[in-house]
């Protein structure tokens, strides 16, 4: 009876897990987006303005922690991501780039879903696009 009542307890957690799986994937700890937003495209009609209301933006919201040029080196932060980064182009394709800004990661990058539209944070990932352009 108690060996029946494990299985039955360890295929249910196995079945949520397989279920959540298909629903967000973790790039790392405290990172959790959605396996769509890899393909996720900006919906901007012309980059180039919308990456030119997002440097405002990123100046507005961004620039204290990841610095004036996007290094990782703003004066409110000590481990920020360098936003230059190729390595980190490869790893945040731009609909990853937006669920990150909108919904934050843990305690160290706050979510700007209160504070931004979703049309602000896609202009907001225009910017960041030119910023990790050679």
């Amino acid at each position: 009876m108690q060996q029946r009542k494990a299985w039955r307890v360890g295929a249910v957690a196995v079945a949520l897990c397989a279920g959540l799986a298909g629903v967000a994937s973790a790039q790392y700890q405290g990172w959790t987006i959605p396996d769509s937003a890899r393909a996720e495209k900006s919906p901007a009609k012309n980059a180039a303005d919308a990456a030119k209301k997002g440097k405002g933006l990123y100046g507005a919201n961004c620039a204290k922690c990841h610095g004036p040029e996007g290094k990782g080196n703003g004066s409110d932060s000590d481990h920020a991501a360098d936003l230059t980064d190729e390595f980190r182009a490869d790893l945040n394709p731009e609909g990853v780039l937006f669920y990150k800004v909108w919904n934050g990661h843990t305690s160290d990058m706050p979510a700007f879903k209160s504070k931004l539209g979703r049309d602000e944070v896609w202009n907001l990932v225009e910017y960041l696009k030119v910023l990790r352009t050679k």
